[in-house]
């Protein structure tokens, strides 16, 4: 083995690496100045960006419109935190652009390039499935009050239920979106929650069916029936006091009857006086 010749070879070797290292030295060193200056104007950007937002009232406009709680969710406490991490993030992909650019990384330069090509549609994906989630929220909000006000019993579940097929559709409009392929996903749910619905559905429907019936027997009969009327339904005889959606409450002379307001189109009601205007007439 001539030892000399491979000594001469590994001399060589190494002086050309340590010649292209020392080469580059000068090309690092910009690099990370613009770096270390891409981070101080970062860091300056996002100051800005969140003492604005914040004066601007941005966090209390989002509180109101409960967009808020909805960020929250995804570990976001203020909007105006979430804007300047933004404006700092993407200051910051500027300058590592610029200082690999510098540096002659070409590979890293034209991955960033893309990144910010993809960068409207990952946005559109984003606000999307934000949206989504806000739109469940108000939903949610919205179905249980009314099923609350009409007495409707499991309005939390059924709202629950909603919201939640709202947020699990918007999510893969979300992924569609981004250019991720839901196709079987989606196929594999619509199969589930459609068997889920319609279970849900006859069971609920065959449960809640007495309270429907005086909800429909209260929307027909309002016109028909006041309070003040003197009637007689079946054995209870008595003056209308109230009516509302469940119930038809009754003053006896000793006692208040509540009957469930479907019989006011199912039963045979004996009308004995109308009502009196404040005057003392008949109404």
């Amino acid at each position: 083995m001539d030892l000399t010749g491979l000594k001469d070879t590994l001399l060589r070797s190494f002086e050309t690496y340590l010649g292209g290292i020392i080469a580059q030295l000068p090309s690092i060193a910009s690099g990370l100045i613009v770096l270390l200056l891409g981070w101080l104007v970062a860091k300056l950007l996002r100051a800005i960006v969140k003492n604005v937002t914040q004066k601007a009232g941005v966090d209390k406009v989002a509180e109101r419109t409960g967009l808020s709680q909805v960020l929250a969710k995804v570990g976001v406490k203020k909007v105006s935190v979430l804007l300047a991490g933004l404006a700092y993030g993407l200051a910051m992909l500027i300058f590592i652009v610029a200082a690999a650019e510098v540096m002659h990384m070409e590979g890293l330069s034209n991955a960033i390039d893309r990144f910010f090509g993809y960068l409207p549609t990952l946005a559109t994906a984003l606000a999307i499935f934000i949206g989504g989630l806000w739109g469940a929220d108000k939903v949610k909000s919205q179905v249980s009050t009314v099923m609350e006000s009409v007495g409707l019993g499991g309005a939390k579940m059924v709202a629950g239920l909603l919201g939640g097929c709202i947020v699990l559709f918007t999510t893969i409009t979300a992924l569609n979106v981004a250019g991720v392929d839901t196709t079987l996903i989606t196929s594999n749910i619509l199969v589930v929650m459609a068997g889920i619905l319609l279970a849900f559905g006859i069971a609920y429907g065959h449960a809640a069916r007495d309270v429907l019936s005086n909800i429909l027997g209260s929307y027909y009969g309002k016109d028909r029936f006041k309070p003040g009327m003197r009637v007689r339904v079946g054995n209870d005889e008595g003056v209308i006091e109230k009516i509302d959606s469940i119930s038809i409450t009754i003053r006896t002379h000793d006692r208040l009857v509540l009957l469930p307001t479907r019989q006011l189109i199912t039963e045979r009601i004996e009308i004995i006086a109308e009502p009196e205007e404040p005057g003392g007439g008949v109404a």
